[in-house]
């Protein structure tokens, strides 16, 4: 509350009409500035308690960054303007650490089946698919046709391709895991040159440098596979899934859910279960 002595700082008692002081001004400017801040705190508030707004963090890996975010963010964005998006990427434990640590809301990762560990939830059904160059003398030594649908994708047996030479992930990846248990299961034992990056592993099947492993959103979601033949392989079909991971007895806040379920729904529908 201003005292007398205070408030006649605002006005000019000697003008008539009485009038304010550059004081009196800017005492004006900033309580009608506080108005509008009050304005918009009612309203931004409003928007959160409406799930409209926040902000959700996620974690993802570089690779699987690339190809989801441009198909997913613009949408998003246009349902929900207010609502915050950071990402931050790493891979295999690194994506496991970030929710250990409460850096993230959540983190997108595959697994051949669900982690104990964490809540996990399944974006989706993925098929890993062997990557063999269409001049490859292997495609005409078993008859495979070089032809190559995605929407149409042949099987190999494992046995027939074990002696060929291999480009294989890493061993602390989640892939490399995969793989090695379908190998184990008909007692094949391949090594090769590895690499933790899947476009290199591609880049060298391009070069007819040997065969690798992919996980079928290679095939969708680039646009330079022209050389390369894809197959299914093993009985079921090689597969993992792509989930999210959040904390243990912990809940997802409603905007990471409308999030998740975006994902879900986009996704789910470009894989063949």
């Amino acid at each position: 509350m201003f005292l007398y002595s205070e408030f006649s700082l605002l006005f000019d008692r000697k003008s008539k009409p009485l009038k304010l002081t550059y004081a009196g001004e800017r005492y004006l400017y900033y309580v009608n500035m506080y108005d509008l801040m009050v304005k918009k705190m009612e309203i931004e508030f409003a928007e959160i308690t409406s799930n409209k707004k926040g902000k959700i963090i996620i974690g993802i890996s570089p690779w699987r960054s690339s190809y989801m975010l441009p198909i997913i963010l613009p949408a998003f964005k246009e349902k929900y303007p207010f609502i915050e998006i950071v990402t931050k990427e790493g891979i295999e434990n690194e994506l496991c650490e970030l929710v250990d640590n409460n850096q993230v809301d959540f983190s997108i990762k595959c697994f051949s089946h669900p982690n104990p560990m964490y809540n996990c939830e399944t974006i989706m059904k993925e098929r890993i698919l062997l990557a063999i160059n269409r001049n490859n003398p292997i495609i005409k030594k078993l008859g495979l046709k070089e032809e190559f649908c995605k929407n149409n994708i042949h099987h190999i047996n494992i046995l027939d391709v074990k002696d060929e030479n291999f480009i294989l992930p890493n061993q602390y990846q989640e892939l490399y895991s995969v793989i090695q248990k379908m190998l184990k299961k008909h007692k094949i034992n391949i090594e090769g040159f590895e690499t933790a990056n899947v476009g290199t592993a591609l880049n060298l099947v391009r070069q007819n440098y040997g065969l690798t492993f992919v996980p079928e959103s290679i095939i969708i979601h680039s646009k330079s596979i022209r050389d390369i033949v894809f197959f299914t392989v093993d009985s079921p079909t090689l597969y993992w899934y792509l989930t999210i991971i959040y904390k243990k007895n912990s809940h997802l806040s409603k905007i990471s859910r409308l999030f998740v379920n975006e994902l879900k729904n986009t996704f789910k529908s470009q894989f063949v279960e």
